[in-house]
């Protein structure tokens, strides 16, 4: 991997706006609203509808390169294109039966405060018809549609968010603050995220608190997964950050496998343990209580609405998280991850993964109409997040690394033995044949004494 410098071809790269990864949103539709509402069926029935295809493009923003200290700064924006050819249609012409993100959200987050106020949301509830299910388009579902109990929330909570609209991806991407990242530029820890908002931990997760900062927090082995220092090893620990994750996902080392531009890549997946209510994820519960086993609460990056990630169909999560939800197949196959690297170069070859946006309902029994969500995660829709192929040319020079570069090595070095050798026979040689004339020499000398000697002691001098 090239070094990144001012003016260098990866600074150019990384200061112009690319094509990130491909998002594939299956949407969760409930097929029994009413029965389900009525308490006529005690369990929620649902049925995947996708993928609907988007495209992300990414622009670093106020992107800056200081060689002295060994980083780079910038603001990561990001846009989406929706790609109606990969798709299985328009998302504005297919309606879903959903569940309402906007009201269970609401209910969820009053459920701790005292009597009155449940009373008076239940009221406010009813007065305004919300419902806890609704019809809508795919469309509107991820990127919002009017909802009137958060045009009213600031009613009980002055300030606290500032939209009148709910969308699951509408949320997830929302650029009003985009944090400012600084990532090494050095070779050892290539592309490491070392600070955000200039904090070297998630300010969200409590790493403002001495006495909390925890690996769970902190950006130690923390990357975006698009690059990783060059010259890996199977040990090195491998952290994955987005800032819709609102945390880090460990990545494991599984094995390796041979592809077209790498003899022995290096194979991950997101750790089963990344959702567990697991000691190492401390730092994401809030208190021990609050943990769900199977999910990761991200409200303290969404206004303290109660949205909770997990992967696709509950993956790996505890089977009492959906037990009261048909329709849900956790499948590894489909449902898991998988990231190739070339440990020569650190490139990313590949990658996949799923996240699952969910509701966290919490006690709703004071909610006439969201009663029967009660202690319940409620899935809304799960996304296949897919980095797309390098360019054709950097594929080229990745094989050009790992399978021409070796041998023409391997070659100059046989070559430059092969001649180190010739030259030391050469030198051998000659000095055999300096060894040998002077034996010689000295042999036809003494000859020449003896035969001299002879003639001297001959009766004919």
């Amino acid at each position: 991997m090239m070094r990144i410098s001012i003016g260098s071809k990866i600074y150019e790269t990384l200061r112009k706006e690319n094509a990130g990864a491909l998002i594939r949103a299956y949407i969760f539709n409930v097929t029994n609203s009413e029965a389900f509402i009525s308490g006529e069926d005690q369990k929620l029935r649902v049925q995947e509808v996708g993928p609907f295809t988007y495209q992300e493009y990414r622009k670093n923003g106020e992107f800056q390169v200081d060689e002295e200290a060994g980083v780079m700064r910038y603001k990561p924006f990001t846009r989406t294109k929706f790609l109606r050819e990969q798709s299985i249609s328009d998302p504005e012409l297919i309606n879903v039966t959903v569940p309402n993100a906007a009201m269970l959200t609401m209910t969820s987050v009053f459920s701790s405060y005292s009597y009155w106020i449940k009373v008076a949301l239940n009221t406010l509830v009813e007065n305004l018809q919300s419902k806890p299910i609704v019809k809508t388009s795919v469309h509107n579902y991820l990127w919002g549609f009017e909802e009137p109990l958060l045009a009213l929330s600031n009613i009980f909570m002055p300030g606290w968010i500032s939209f009148t609209k709910l969308g699951i991806l509408d949320r997830l991407y929302d650029q009003s603050y985009t944090p400012l990242l600084e990532v090494s530029t050095a070779t050892a820890d290539k592309f490491q995220v070392k600070k955000i908002d200039g904090y070297p931990g998630l300010q969200m997760r409590g790493y403002e608190n001495p006495s909390k900062r925890t690996r769970c927090n902190s950006l130690v082995d923390t990357y975006e997964g698009f690059g990783y220092p060059p010259r890996l090893t199977p040990d090195v620990p491998l952290r994955l950050y987005r800032s819709t994750f609102c945390r880090m996902l460990n990545l494991n080392y599984i094995g390796s496998k041979r592809t077209n531009v790498s003899p022995e890549a290096f194979v991950y997946e997101i750790s089963n343990k990344s959702y567990s209510k697991d000691p190492t994820n401390e730092c994401l519960c809030g208190q021990e209580n609050e943990c769900i086993d199977g999910v990761s609460d991200i409200s303290p990056c969404l206004f303290g609405l109660s949205i909770a990630l997990s992967n696709g169909h509950f993956l790996h999560a505890d089977p009492k998280v959906y037990e009261r939800i048909e329709g849900i197949n956790p499948n590894k196959d489909k449902h898991g991850s998988e990231f190739i690297v070339d440990p020569r170069t650190g490139a990313t070859l590949s990658g996949r993964l799923t996240v699952q946006a969910n509701v966290i309902v919490r006690d709703a029994e004071h909610y006439n109409k969201v009663k029967p969500f009660s202690d319940m995660v409620v899935p809304l829709v799960y996304f296949e997040i897919i980095q797309p192929e390098l360019p054709k040319e950097d594929l080229n020079n990745i094989r050009l690394s790992n399978y021409v570069f070796p041998y023409v090595i391997h070659g100059i070095e046989l070559s430059i033995l092969i001649i180190g050798l010739l030259i030391l026979l050469y030198a051998l040689y000659n000095i055999n044949v300096q060894v040998v004339t002077a034996f010689v020499q000295e042999k036809l000398k003494d000859i020449e004494i003896r035969k001299g000697e002879l003639d001297k002691d001959s009766p004919e001098s």
